[in-house]
């Protein structure tokens, strides 16, 4: 069905007593082309004539409502690319540090993971992968992060003071006047291993998420792609068609998808709302990609129990991995 023979559709099945004028006129197709466009929707079975005395209505049938239909989900499964170009070389990353976490009287990526801080870990493989530029989002006693970075001049320490009263889209707002191109997003409550940031930093796209295989927690984000792009995250398993995979937390974001986020936020009235719903908001007109490394050994540490998962099982896996 071309777009004009849709449009006409469409305006039948909201009304249909317009004659062909008032179709023209609603339209914006000319009166020849729309007589044209009726003989076709009545010749394919899509529309039926009625007329009583001098009023004819155009009636769409059960076929017409069918076809209305196959569109409108062609179109729902169709995604704007935001860019032409590829391979773009990304030098930024941002983390967002600022919630608290009950269980830690300091914020969950200073504490220590056999000889390490969880942050300088993060940071390690960030410049180990090119990123020269770090933008920290702080909330939850920010003190550590400017004591722990003053020194460094390619850190940069933002604070979201709101951050009791905020989600972590509120977090990635905050650093607006900060973030001026492509970056790497980061949750600092994740070990992974490096390979999750060449790997992103190397995909083509310039938008897309880490995915992997369900880990099994309570707690999982779990995504639905659908066309090869991203089409929900939910941790209600409930909401999805299918379930193609956990989302890890570290996303790849061009500014020109960052600047849409932050337009979309704008008119947000939820101040808990996370980032990864506004990107889903976004991404229902726009593609965002994903990469899958079902073997990535990882963890996300938000309890007292996941702290000690990560550092008795996750992490030595880790450490295994990189010597082998």
């Amino acid at each position: 069905m071309v777009e004009r023979e849709f449009k006409i559709l469409m305006l039948l099945n909201y009304n249909n007593t317009l004659n062909q004028r008032d179709l023209s006129k609603e339209s914006g197709i000319s009166l020849g082309k729309v007589n044209a466009i009726i003989k076709n929707l009545t010749k394919s079975g899509y529309v039926n004539k009625d007329t009583v005395k001098n009023s004819t209505r155009y009636i769409v049938t059960e076929l017409g409502l069918s076809k209305l239909d196959e569109k409108l989900n062609e179109d729902k499964n169709t995604r704007l690319n935001i860019h032409q170009e590829k391979n773009y070389n990304v030098k930024s990353a941002v983390i967002l540090a600022a919630g608290k976490n009950e269980d830690f009287e300091k914020p969950v990526s200073m504490l220590d993971i056999e000889d390490f801080i969880i942050i300088d870990r993060t940071v390690e493989i960030l410049r180990k992968n090119n990123i020269e530029k770090i933008v920290i989002i702080a909330g939850y006693k920010s003190e550590y992060f400017e004591d722990h970075f003053k020194n460094d001049n390619d850190i940069c320490i933002v604070k979201n003071k709101d951050y009791i009263w905020t989600g972590t889209m509120y977090s990635l707002a905050s650093a607006k006047e900060y973030v001026d191109d492509d970056f790497i997003l980061l949750e600092s409550d994740l070990v992974f291993e490096e390979r999750a940031i060449k790997e992103i930093c190397d995909y083509s796209q310039r938008d897309c998420i880490i995915l992997t295989k369900e880990s099994g927690t309570d707690d999982e984000a779990f995504v639905e792609i659908r066309d090869e792009y991203l089409f929900k995250i939910s941790k209600d398993i409930h909401q999805l068609n299918s379930i193609d995979g956990e989302f890890v937390g570290i996303t790849k974001i061009s500014l020109k998808l960052y600047e849409m986020m932050l337009n979309e936020f704008a008119n947000n009235k939820n101040p808990y709302i996370n980032y990864e719903y506004t990107l889903l908001d976004v991404a229902r007109n726009y593609s965002i990609g994903y990469i899958r490394i079902d073997d990535l050994a990882w963890g996300e540490i938000d309890t007292l129990s996941q702290y000690n998962k990560v550092s008795k099982n996750i992490f030595p896996k880790i450490r295994r991995r990189a010597l082998s």
